[in-house]
């Protein structure tokens, strides 16, 4: 074999943008399902945010009637994003069919981005009116507070898991274990007393102030 500094090079075939397939262009109902979708998911995580900050504190049970509140004060928020995407992207269109050329970047809109503009116009728009539909939709405002519900447990419980793991040492359970097991039960039975004592007085200090759910009222 001949050593690699004398073996022929290969030649390489130039790029030919030409020859690559045509990409078709989204159509409004595809870019609307999945706008609609990203949303959602959008929505859920900010309440999902909120629901485990309440958590955190410790000040409010969980209560399905406020999260769902809630729920329709997310969507509120999402649509008047939506609305102001729309609007923004009415105002670069207009622009953008006075510029000919390309763009210099990909915030430089020309005539030719027109279509994209005028569609992501619409979409936004459609996803700001189904949203706005569905604030007043018990059922699904109801489903959507749960949803963010679980996914706030799951990520808390992953959150104890991953710290249980670093923090508590692997227990050997052997007879003085065995033997020590009642005393341990009632020092955790006296803090559960002292926590729940801790939690009744929050509790009424919060109905003296008539504030028990904060930012979650709608």
């Amino acid at each position: 074999m001949a050593p690699w500094w004398r073996r022929k090079r290969k030649r390489f075939t130039p790029f030919d943008r030409a020859a690559l397939p045509e990409v078709e262009p989204l159509t409004f109902e595809e870019s609307y399902a999945e706008g609609l979708l990203v949303s959602e998911a959008a929505g859920r995580m900010a309440l999902k945010n909120r629901i485990i900050v309440m958590a955190l504190r410790g000040e409010e049970p969980f209560d399905a009637t406020r999260a769902a509140a809630a729920a329709r004060e997310v969507l509120h928020e999402l649509v008047r994003e939506m609305d102001e995407v729309a609007e923004w992207s009415a105002a670069e269109r207009e622009s953008a069919n006075q510029r000919e050329g390309r763009s210099a970047h990909q915030h430089d809109y020309h005539r030719a981005d027109a279509w994209n503009l005028r569609l992501r116009e619409r979409v936004n728009a459609a996803v700001a009116a189904r949203l706005t539909e569905l604030r007043s939709d018990d059922a699904y405002l109801a489903d959507f507070a749960e949803r963010a519900r679980q996914e706030a447990w799951a990520e808390i419980a992953g959150e104890i898991d991953q710290r249980l793991a670093r923090e508590w040492p692997q227990i050997e359970v052997d007879e003085a274990y065995e033997r020590e097991r009642d005393d341990r039960m009632r020092g955790l039975e006296l803090a559960l007393e002292r926590e729940v004592a801790d939690a009744r007085r929050r509790r009424e200090t919060l109905d003296e102030l008539d504030d028990s759910f904060g930012a979650w009222s709608g």
